[in-house]
């Protein structure tokens, strides 16, 4: 719950920022040059000297800098958060109608979960361009693998209870994975 409230406190602190930095400045002391675009603008005297370290450009007496190429990427980089963002898949928590927990559906189209707990996924790009690829690698990608401890948890938080249960198909070709003999957590049956 208070993860929630902090991340929606932050998104509209990002919104906010992304609509300050379309805004046009209202005192000509803030900008350089009122016919340059937003991404020349400068907002303070020791901003321009860190600029112009940074750039290799040295800086005037009355502490302005001549627009150069790296200058206007470092604005355009710090004034847009959305390029600094990361994607997420995240979980929800409490849907609207019930209040229950959802599955995120990605993981179901992408990875099946084992009787015994583990994940498997297929390798990407394993369709892609096959007339240039070896037979060996062919069949490499024919292949699962299993993901590691840490994905395998996340995974299971990101599924419900319903896609945890083992399920029973007829002909089901990942019936001998779905137990794990060797491995004293997941043993069934005893040693001899």
């Amino acid at each position: 719950m208070i993860r929630n409230i902090a991340s929606l406190a932050v998104r509209q602190m990002v919104q906010t920022r992304t609509f300050a930095s379309r805004m046009q400045p209202v005192g000509s002391s803030l900008a350089l040059n009122t016919s340059r675009t937003f991404s020349t603008f400068l907002r303070s005297a020791e901003a321009s000297s860190l600029r112009s370290t940074i750039a290799g450009t040295p800086s005037s007496p009355a502490g302005l800098i001549k627009p150069v190429a790296a200058v206007r990427l470092l604005d355009a980089v710090a004034s847009s958060p959305l390029l600094q963002t990361q994607p997420s898949r995240t979980v929800i928590k409490f849907s609207l109608r019930k209040g229950k927990r959802k599955t995120v559906k990605a993981v179901i189209k992408r990875f099946k979960r084992l009787d015994w707990g583990g994940w498997i996924r297929t390798l990407s790009g394993r369709h892609k361009k096959m007339w240039r690829k070896k037979a060996n690698r062919k069949r490499r990608l024919r292949q699962h693998v299993l993901v590691n401890a840490t994905q395998s948890t996340l995974l299971d938080k990101m599924v419900t209870k319903y896609w945890k249960r083992p399920r029973y198909y007829i002909n089901d070709p990942y019936t001998p994975y779905h137990t794990r003999e060797e491995f004293v957590y997941t043993r069934r049956k005893p040693l001899k």
